[in-house]
């Protein structure tokens, strides 16, 4: 890595099944390729507790994860996961996940109990991950966070760690909507002194076939402007089968294919931003 600290990018919406996971993995995986010839390196952070990336890759989680970090029951060495798979033929020597588990939904009341009791010396929720995480700038070029639905009070935590967020968006109805009640949301975090800022809006599920889709697209297009609009993810069934084949990616199990394409055009513009 060079002497430039690293960029965090928060992928996120409050409205679920718009394709986040698949967007930070795949996002993650393209940077990765990106800064390999000069030694860089990627970080997932999986904010859900669901856990989906290391699933998702096919990965063994360690014993410990994101919420024994944030508990101060473990080191990040301890955690962090090589998403390398060179002997099953998927080489990511550059590409790590920081994995979650259900216990992180344990792990943020806790720690909102410990910022109400804890006086001075506590750390404010809105601050756990800055405090906690902010030395990833130093270790990684980038870091992607898959974040979960509901951040509820974990919301401005996110945005304080992160310098952009990257907002998937379902070309339906529904979709837009979310996405404008989102963007509001970290649009009211700027204007409190969080700073964060929209690296672009992303239409997933996107068949131009489909009216509804072409009208929220045009809708997104109008709201934000043109140039804060990425090029639409295609409606695919690849996104489903490509975890299922032994953990791959777009880029490892269709690379030639429209949505790796589509991605690629995410990956290139986040690169050159």
């Amino acid at each position: 890595m060079s002497d430039k600290t690293g960029r965090v990018f928060a992928v996120a919406n409050r409205k679920g099944g718009v394709g986040k996971t698949t967007t930070a993995i795949t996002l993650a995986h393209g940077l990765a390729k990106k800064v390999q010839a000069q030694n860089g390196r990627v970080l997932i952070i999986d904010f859900d507790p669901q856990g989906n990336v290391t699933a998702s890759l096919n990965l063994q989680p360690r014993e410990f994860d994101l919420a024994d970090l944030l508990l101060d029951r473990c080191t990040f060495k301890d955690c962090v996961v090589s998403a390398n798979r060179a002997s099953d033929g998927y080489a990511r020597p550059n590409l790590f996940i920081l994995p979650s588990a259900d216990s992180l939904a344990e792990a943020k009341s806790e720690l909102m109990i410990k910022a109400a009791i804890g006086g001075r010396r506590s750390i404010p929720v809105e601050d756990i991950l800055a405090h906690k995480l902010g030395f990833v700038r130093q270790l990684f070029d980038y870091t992607v966070i898959d974040c979960p639905p509901t951040l509820d009070a974990f919301s401005d935590a996110v945005y304080n760690l992160a310098d952009e967020a990257i907002v998937p968006v379902k070309t339906d109805f529904l979709g837009e909507v979310g996405t404008v009640r989102h963007t509001s949301d970290i649009l009211a975090a700027q204007s409190y002194g969080i700073d964060i800022k929209i690296a672009c809006i992303l239409p997933t599920f996107y068949d131009q076939r489909l009216t509804i889709a072409r009208s929220v697209l045009e809708a997104l297009v109008k709201h934000y402007g043109k140039s804060s609009v990425a090029m639409p993810i295609p409606r695919s069934t690849i996104f489903e089968q490509a975890p299922a084949v032994d953990g791959q990616t777009i880029f490892e199990y269709q690379p030639d294919s429209m949505p790796a394409r589509a991605y690629q055009s995410l990956v290139d513009r986040i690169y050159a931003s």
